[in-house]
């Protein structure tokens, strides 16, 4: 890289000695101008007609040769040459370009995700140290350190590199399965998920964070009794997110209702939007406009928009959660 970026500079101070070739080349005299010759020609012959003229005719004549003669000196004073460009001042302009750009390259060209600004500069080097040092050791511990490091910064592909990594060493480390099975369930693939997670719940009960994702993952599945008591098992780890409570009741009134279109609403849709569509982390969709439009509905739902993915559902539920969605 370093290599590529020193041939980019050389390149580019040959393409400015290039353009800037003429201004060191030597100037090329332009040909006397016919204009002082025409000028002493007229003058005499002004003069000669002046002698002959008499009253106003030669005053008149001998004005117009003091104008001629007046013209005639200014051309004599030829023009300033241009000022050469001095060499020294051209090196000094073209070391600064090349520090200017230096300086631009080295403190805001992004070199990994999310690296934009200098404290994620500074982020991105963590990184690379700890996946040097990783790949150097081969070990277990220093690869579930970089996957650590990557999961805070959201590097979520670095983190399941990582932690990919930790699983082929170490099977049964817990915090790299219950990692995993969340970036599974973050890509949509909740299924593969499902499994993870529940070993790496039996395995560390205390860890809040598998709970509330299993719980997530039997929800979505039409499990809600199972998702409540994975949900209550969060609380009991010591979780504090704000929303399992709504999530509990929702999954409860889920058990309770008779409605078809609501019962795929509150396993689908209720942990983004809300148990009644009055929004969550996604946005209501009581009164939603885009809500009462089928096509919009199925669009968004097989196909996910912005942040949400794409939801799994049969034919038969997305119709009966369409005409539920029409009825808010």
């Amino acid at each position: 890289m370093i290599i590529a970026y020193l041939a980019f500079a050389l390149l580019l101070v040959l393409a400015l000695a290039y353009v800037l070739r003429p201004l060191f080349s030597p100037s090329q005299p332009f040909p006397e101008s016919p204009r002082p010759q025409e000028l002493r020609s007229e003058l005499e012959l002004l003069k000669s007609q002046a002698r002959e003229a008499e009253g106003e005719e030669r005053r008149r004549l001998l004005a117009q040769a003091v104008r001629l003669e007046r013209e005639l000196a200014d051309l004599g004073h030829p023009a300033p040459a241009p000022r050469k460009l001095s060499p020294a001042a051209l090196a000094v302009v073209t070391v600064s370009l090349l520090v200017v750009g230096a300086g631009l390259w080295r403190f805001t060209v992004p070199r990994l995700p999310g690296e934009t600004i200098i404290t994620s500069r500074a982020e991105a080097a963590r990184l690379r140290d700890l996946e040097s040092r990783a790949r150097a050791s081969n070990q277990a511990q220093d690869w579930l350190a970089y996957a650590n490091a990557a999961w805070e910064v959201q590097d979520f592909e670095r983190a399941s590199q990582g932690y990919l990594e930790v699983a082929k060493l170490e099977p049964r480390n817990v915090v790299a399965l219950r990692r995993l099975g969340m970036l599974l369930f973050f890509a949509g693939r909740s299924e593969q998920a499902l499994p993870v997670l529940e070993v790496a719940t039996r395995a560390d009960p205390s860890e809040p964070e598998g709970w509330l994702f299993l719980g997530n993952i039997y929800f979505q599945m039409g499990r809600a009794e199972d998702a409540v008591r994975a949900w209550e098992s969060y609380k009991a780890a010591g979780g504090e997110s704000a929303q399992v409570d709504n999530l509990i009741q929702t999954a409860r009134q889920q058990l309770q209702t008779a409605s078809p279109g609501q019962r795929v609403y509150l396993q689908k849709c209720a942990a983004c939007h809300g148990a009644q569509a009055q929004g969550g982390s996604g946005p209501a969709l009581k009164g939603n406009p885009a809500s009462k439009v089928p096509e919009a509905v199925r669009e968004i739902v097989t196909r996910g928009r912005g942040s949400m993915p794409a939801v799994p559902m049969g034919a038969q539920e997305l119709e009966e959660l369409i005409a539920y969605l029409k009825s808010l």
